[in-house]
């Protein structure tokens, strides 16, 4: 990266700090309609009064097994990532996904104490519908920047011991970290790391999943490595692949990573 792009990337992340953080639009990119499934778009408070948007992706299956909880990355809004997860909707899954303030058609503006708090809104509303529903398994699925903003909201969630599974797709731990990795160093104490999880990471006790690319050309892959090797937690697996891309391993390699997650979540205990 040289000089210039170096100051201009700083400048655009440290403009509020959200510019390239976080990048929200309103735009419809895909419905459920268009893979034949049944979807409930509702509305839920996060812990401000703040008016989050939020849907039910429901299972083709009768008697779901099992509820995932969405955390999507920094761009667009659940309109378009929803989809790395719609499929599962096919093999016995029920799926929430919410927007954080200021995507889609949530309230407010996002920023990382507003962030957060979505995150743990979410979490609490998503246990919620998990103990109504019956199901055996809840699990947690981040994605890029979802990841940073679910291990922060997890820290208070009060009922982690009953997440079966936590996956860190394509992540990181901090802005700090991507912001020293994109400008070389140049510009890593201006990044405030407010709001952001504990790096001792001790309240990950759930089985924790990582999956990252070696060639993920958005966040470096050394990023979701050094991510792993801090939880302290032995019941931990890391997936890595070899294909340019970022957050989309269940698209890759004639889509092998899907069945393998699924008898992967099916072997849990």
């Amino acid at each position: 990266m040289g000089n210039f792009s170096k100051i201009l990337f700083a400048c655009l992340f440290l403009t509020g700090c959200t510019s390239l953080i976080y990048q929200p639009d309103k735009y419809l990119y895909a419905h459920p309609d268009q893979f034949k499934t049944k979807f409930e778009a509702f509305t839920f408070n996060s812990l401000d009064g703040t008016k989050l948007s939020a849907w039910k992706l429901f299972s083709k299956t009768k008697n779901p097994k099992n509820l995932l909880v969405f955390f999507h990355g920094n761009a667009q809004n659940l309109t378009s990532h929803f989809v790395n997860a719609v499929w599962m909707a096919e093999h016995g899954y029920d799926i929430l996904i919410f927007d954080y303030r200021g995507y889609g058609l949530s309230e407010g503006k996002p920023y990382p104490k507003g962030v957060s708090e979505d995150g743990l809104a979410f979490l609490n509303y998503a246990y919620g519908d998990f103990k109504k529903g019956g199901y055996e398994k809840f699990i947690v699925y981040t994605q890029s920047l979802g990841g940073a903003i679910a291990l922060r909201s997890l820290e208070d969630f009060n009922h982690r011991d009953e997440i079966s599974l936590l996956v860190l797709d394509s992540t990181f731990l901090s802005p700090r970290e991507v912001a020293r990795e994109k400008t070389n160093r140049l510009f890593k104490y201006l990044i405030s790391n407010d709001y952001t999880a504990n790096p001792e990471l001790k309240h990950l006790t759930m089985p924790v999943l990582s999956i990252h690319s070696t060639e993920d050309f958005v966040i470096a892959y050394f990023l979701g490595q050094d991510l792993f090797n801090k939880i302290p937690n032995p019941h931990k697996e890391f997936w890595t692949f070899n294909v340019r891309g970022h957050g989309d391993v269940f698209f890759v390699e004639n889509q092998k990573y899907r069945d393998l997650f699924l008898k992967y979540v099916q072997n849990l205990k």
